[in-house]
This record gives C-alpha cells, structure tokens and sequence, in this order.
C-alpha cells in the first residue's frame, strides 16, 4: 500500500506565504505610519526646537 500526502505540503507553503505577505505589509506600515516616517520625524524635530526655545 503506498499513501501520498501533498495536502501538508500546499498547506505549509499557503502559511509560509502568508507570513511573508504579513511581514512585508506590516514592514510597509511601519514605514508609512511609524517612526520611520518623514512625517513623524519632522514632528518630532519640530517638537524638540518648540521645547529647546521654551527652555532657552
């Protein structure tokens, strides 16, 4: 008797495909919203002049 089994197979690369489309959406978010954003940077050094005046 011989059994083969691929369903475990397409089952571990669908999760492995789905951690990596995960990890480049989360990579992406981080980018656009997180504290690698230009955005935020400026706000931040914006903020630390305003609070560097005020102390001056």
């Amino acid at each position: 008797m011989i059994i083969i089994n691929k369903g475990d197979e397409n089952i571990k690369f669908e999760e492995e495909l789905a951690k990596d489309v995960l990890e480049i959406i989360t990579v992406f978010s981080a980018r656009l919203y997180g504290s690698r954003s230009k955005k935020n940077k400026k706000l931040l050094d914006d903020m630390q002049g305003v609070i560097n005046d005020n102390l001056a």
